[in-house]
């Protein structure tokens, strides 16, 4: 009876994400993920300006935001956000305003960095828990506080103790700062698509950083 071999492969792709064989928690082991995703944007973007010749920044903007910006976003969770951010950099500077700074060009643009739109779509999460809109139980993962003397709204949640820096990003830990420096009138919204309008009017810089 002969016997067939079965080889050993390092990775694999399944839809869009790359899975590692070897993966242990560790930063280094993220970096063909990372990788990956950047050189696609990156090839994308001098795409889209190699058929652009007139290089109008709206429609350019708009291609970006199409076909590049949701492969950097599916890279979202890895570790290596910097690589991310500065592919996202790299991607807006065009020609005309190529001396201004990534946060500069952002807002000429009127785009978000990857860091906040990250801010953002944990904040929707989060209000969709909390009202009870996903089947998941509040009390798994959140805790009202009981902190009525404190400012901020009526639905502050209360900081766990964070035993390790893994635990600190976590999502309902690295969310709960962001959530109690909410308005009233935010976390009190009458639906997701009014919660999600006036979480857009907010830039998170405190929260989001400087992008890189």
């Amino acid at each position: 009876m002969k016997l067939n071999t079965i080889l050993a492969i390092q990775s694999f792709q399944l839809l869009t994400i790359l899975v590692i064989s070897a993966l242990r928690i560790t930063i280094d082991k993220f970096s063909p993920h990372v990788d990956n995703i950047v050189s696609k944007a990156s090839l994308r973007a001098k795409l889209i300006l190699h058929c652009s010749p007139l290089r109008y920044p709206v429609l350019l903007t708009k291609a970006f935001c199409v076909f590049v910006r949701p492969l950097l976003l599916s890279g979202t969770q890895s570790s290596n956000k910097t690589l991310l951010e500065l592919s996202q950099s790299n991607a807006d500077s065009l020609k005309d305003f190529s001396n201004f700074s990534y946060t500069t060009r952002l807002s000429y643009l009127g785009l978000d960095s990857l860091q906040c739109r990250r801010t953002k779509a944990d904040l929707s999460m989060c209000y969709k828990i909390i009202n009870n809109y996903i089947c998941t139980q509040v009390v798994s993962l959140f805790t009202f506080s009981s902190t009525k003397q404190t400012r901020g709204h009526s639905r502050k949640l209360d900081k766990s103790r964070v035993s390790s820096l893994r635990d600190g990003h976590t999502f309902s830990k690295r969310i709960v700062n962001v959530w109690n420096s909410l308005p009233e009138r935010v976390v009190m919204s009458k639906s997701v698509g009014d919660f999600r309008h006036q979480v857009n009017k907010f830039h998170f810089c405190d929260y989001c950083g400087n992008g890189i």
